[in-house]
């Protein structure tokens, strides 16, 4: 498997900078060189290859937010946009390290979102989200994993324990919020940007597929001839998990 990302320096911490087929061409196509470094074993996976082609970069970037946000076991931790491909990766990945996940999706998608591992489901369309969470975590949350923004950060911030940590890594309910500071230094709260993943933090993703610990949901398949149909239902936001394009 692939790291499709790019980095500023040498070294596991390494910041990413790019992206294969982003940045960098070389997304779509049955072919792509690259450095032997950027290749890792996964063929003891018992993951198959539309699977495994979910991982990089959503499953990438879902990894940089737990190890950013430094969640373990037995830490609840609420997902929002959990139907989408890094929001069904946080889920998972945070169930396989022994989190109570809380997941907030619409009614559409919440027995599909619940095969993901999740301990709670919170529907989005609910008129008091915030009483809803708070049902789903009576103590608290000790992290929220945002890839949404918009205004539920307002709302949602004080849902958040003492010392609790905000790891964020989209924007597409609106990049702009406001909210009131105190809530973050008088709580000692964390606010954590995380963009993609590091070189450590892709090797723990592949441990993760080699083991097993995570079943990546493949949505819907398509040939590469046929990738104006994959990008419209991508674009239609109907679907759970990953839309895969399949090279041959």
């Amino acid at each position: 498997m692939v790291d499709p990302a790019f980095y500023d320096r040498l070294g596991d911490d390494a910041n990413p900078v790019g992206l294969l087929g982003s940045e960098v061409d070389g997304g779509f196509t049955q072919y792509a060189a690259v450095a032997d470094s950027r290749a890792h074993d996964v063929t003891n996976s018992p993951l198959n290859d539309e699977q495994l082609a979910c991982l990089p970069t959503a499953y990438g970037t879902a990894m940089g937010m737990l190890e950013r946000a430094g969640i373990v076991k037995g830490d609840t931790i609420l997902v929002t946009g959990a139907s989408g491909g890094v929001g069904f990766a946080l889920v998972q990945l945070a169930s396989a390290r022994g989190s109570r996940v809380v997941a907030i999706t619409t009614s559409a998608k919440r027995d599909l979102v619940a095969e993901s591992g999740t301990d709670a489901i919170v529907d989005r369309e609910k008129s008091d989200l915030s009483a809803e969470i708070s049902a789903a975590a009576p103590s608290g949350l000790d992290a929220v994993a945002d890839v949404v923004g918009g205004n539920t950060f307002e709302w949602l911030l004080p849902l958040l324990r003492e010392r609790g940590r905000w790891v964020i890594a989209g924007a597409v309910g609106g990049p702009v919020v406001t909210f009131d500071l105190r809530r973050i230094y008088l709580n000692n709260r964390l606010l954590i940007g995380s963009s993609m993943h590091t070189p450590s933090h892709f090797l723990k993703l592949i441990d993760e597929a080699n083991e097993g610990r995570i079943q990546p949901r493949v949505a819907k398949t398509f040939k590469l001839t046929d990738i104006h149909k994959a990008q419209q239902v991508f674009r239609g936001r109907q679907h759970v998990g990953k839309v895969v394009i399949l090279p041959s």
